[in-house]
């Protein structure tokens, strides 16, 4: 992976987590979510997102549920 492409990864990384913290306000995220990782993919078309939800399973499926619904808002901003 070039440095580049991981500067990339870090900065969306962090513009996600202050999305999520600052703009999001769905009820079923008010658990502890972090965004642990992201990785592009070489021609940085797409991205995947690692998150780490600490709470129940119950309310660890809701908050990704969540998350999947929000994936649209969090692709405009960015």
């Amino acid at each position: 992976m070039g440095h580049r492409q991981e500067r990339v990864n870090h900065m969306l990384r962090d513009e996600l987590a202050l999305l999520l913290q600052r703009q999001v306000r769905d009820p079923r995220l008010s658990g502890l979510i972090s965004i642990i990782q992201v990785k592009t993919s070489p021609d940085m078309r797409d991205a995947q997102v690692f998150v780490s939800i600490m709470a129940s399973e119950k309310e660890r499926q809701e908050a990704m549920d969540a998350l999947v619904s929000a994936s649209g808002f969090f692709r405009h901003e960015l």
